[in-house]
């Protein structure tokens, strides 16, 4: 079934060529294992060729008018919103790039040959009318792409503020009031003449709780990971924020010190998550990190033996994972959660490297 969008071309038959070209496009597609060929996309992707089509068709017939326009209208709301639903599926605006390369090839030669067979310059117009109205379209998709990614990294960053907020409040100033209770009821039995060095010492271990907490605070606050690259950083915040209690491994293979420093930052603060959360929410004895790092793809784990949960119970899918989420699809990267009740959590990390870095 094929959805037409926008105005069509008046006075012109062009449905047996649409479904040439549909039908050679969605098989190349196909060919090439295109992410947008799924289910729930390829409907947008059908909607947004016939866009194409129409448009293109229009302009070719067009005897005065300009060539080059930006889409209108019903066809600019279509592509920002195609772009939106892309993003929020988690498809790069790279895979949108190969499709429109894909649909020039594909579409290219049949309008030439019903509109200009034996005209080259007829031909050469139809070419840079085509590639604009493709383009157009494309770069609206990304500007949709990169405005939703930018929404939901501004979420990240609120919602690392208030974890923050609550940290403040809940260790900290927690520290701070037992500190100030101790230092008063040792006033208090000093005034009446019965001086407990007990409650100075309670006193003490307070502040000293709260110094600690502060510390921890300061350091996760630091965002960039040093000159030293991601393995440093990690070592030191796991020495730094890790109980003696609990036993830490870390395994780092490939080039970890040549990643991209932005990669590097943003895997960072996912793997620091994970240990964070893993540490606080489930009490292990051990946390395993592992790093491997080659020409293509860079993966990390963070594998605790800790309490677990039920991965159907969705409430239970905050503790930073939301912001993890979001930060491995700003890199095209993805994440996956396994674990089960007694028997601790895993998170894996996986994110693609740029070709500069093969």
């Amino acid at each position: 079934m094929f959805v037409t969008i926008g105005v069509p071309a008046p006075g012109v038959e062009f449905s047996a060529e649409r479904a040439e070209i549909m039908d050679a496009y969605l098989a190349a597609l196909r060919l090439d294992n295109s992410v947008l060929t799924a289910s729930g996309v390829v409907e947008e992707l059908i909607a947004q060729v016939n866009s194409v089509l129409d448009d293109v068709v229009g302009r070719i017939l067009a005897a005065e008018g300009p060539d080059s326009m930006e889409p209108a209208g019903t066809s600019r709301l279509l592509a920002f919103d195609i772009g939106t639903s892309r993003a929020q599926r988690g498809i790069h605006p790279v895979e949108s790039l190969r499709a429109a390369t894909t649909l020039f090839e594909t579409t290219l030669p049949v309008l030439i040959r019903r509109f200009a067979p034996n005209d080259g310059l007829g031909a050469m117009r139809i070419s840079r009318i085509l590639h604009e109205s493709i383009m157009d379209r494309v770069a609206l998709a990304s500007l949709s792409y990169v405005k939703l990614l930018l929404d939901k990294l501004q979420a990240s960053r609120r919602e690392e503020r208030v974890r923050i907020a609550r940290e403040l409040h809940d260790r900290v100033l927690h520290s701070m009031g037992l500190t100030l209770q101790q230092l008063d009821l040792y006033r208090h039995a000093a005034l009446n003449g019965q001086p407990n060095l007990a409650k100075i010492d309670a006193a003490i271990g307070s502040l000293a709780e709260a110094v600690r907490s502060v510390q921890q605070l300061t350091a996760e606050l630091r965002r960039s990971i040093g000159n030293g690259g991601l393995e440093p950083a990690l070592r030191a915040y796991m020495r730094e924020n890790v109980p003696d209690r609990i036993t830490v491994t870390l395994t780092v293979r490939g080039d970890c010190k040549g990643l991209p420093a932005d990669i590097a930052e943003e895997l960072y603060l996912i793997v620091r998550e994970a240990a964070r959360n893993a540490v606080k929410h489930a009490d292990p004895t051990n946390l395993v990190l592992r790093v491997d790092v080659d020409n293509a793809v860079v993966n990390a784990t963070v594998t605790d033996d800790g309490a677990g949960f039920d991965p159907t119970d969705r409430d239970r899918f905050g503790g930073g994972l939301p912001s993890m989420q979001e930060r491995a699809q700003l890199l095209n990267g993805r994440i996956t959660m396994t674990s089960q009740v007694g028997s601790g959590t895993t998170v894996e990390v996986s994110v693609p490297l740029p070709d500069s870095f093969r």
